[in-house]
């Protein structure tokens, strides 16, 4: 009967990661850095949208009000009264107006006026007789 034995020579078994003899592995390879290239791909394109959404239109804002003074700055002196314009010429008459056409139909008469309520309200109902 064989007893197979621990042999710590033979290839079959794994590598002590705690052995300080043993070579270590590489550390992996990263994926050549191309998060970096996507980052600055999407900061460039939401750089683009930015500009056309706040950008500007082309034309420069009207200047805006001074800010407000302490003090009121004084009212301008009253411009000189113009003269007043001549009399206007008389408009001229109008041509004789065309006469109004006639109505298709004659209008509707106008609706009765409802009747006038009583000067006494009605007598009230008499009560029910009692029952026996």
């Amino acid at each position: 009967m064989l007893i197979d034995t621990f042999h710590p020579t033979e290839d079959t078994f794994m590598a002590n990661p705690n052995d300080p003899y043993t070579t270590p592995t590489p550390p992996p390879k990263s994926g050549g850095g191309s998060t970096g290239w996507l980052i600055a791909l999407v900061v460039v394109i939401l750089a683009i949208v930015a500009y056309y959404i706040f950008g500007t239109s082309g034309e420069a804002p009207e200047p805006g009000e001074p800010p407000a003074a302490t003090t009121p700055a004084p009212a301008p002196a009253p411009a000189e009264p113009t003269p007043a314009p001549a009399e206007p010429a008389p408009a001229p008459a109008p041509a004789e107006p065309a006469p109004a056409p006639a109505p298709a139909e004659p209008a509707p008469a106008p609706a009765p006026a409802p009747a006038p309520a009583p000067a006494e309200p009605a007598p009230a109902p008499a009560p029910a007789p009692a029952p026996q």
